[in-house]
């Protein structure tokens, strides 16, 4: 059986980040208006950017340090 090393296991975790980051990035920029009784559908994709960036950047911190842990294990 094969161990699960700390390098995989932040891999995943960028994976799950980069997931949870787009569905959390796509909800945030939907929105919903009532105006005079209508409901109007609209995205603030400056907000939904926002949270895809920040999504971005911690999955890629993620998988930069696995990738130095993999090179500090050779």
């Amino acid at each position: 059986m094969k161990k699960i090393t700390l390098p995989k296991l932040l891999r995943w975790i960028a994976v799950l980040i980069f997931i949870i980051g787009a569905g959390l990035g796509y909800d945030a920029g939907d929105k919903q208006l009532v105006v005079d009784g209508r409901v109007i559908e609209t995205f603030d994709l400056w907000l939904a950017l926002l949270y895809w960036f920040i999504t971005f950047a911690l999955g890629v911190l993620f998988i930069a340090v696995a990738r130095i842990l993999d090179l500090l294990d050779r």
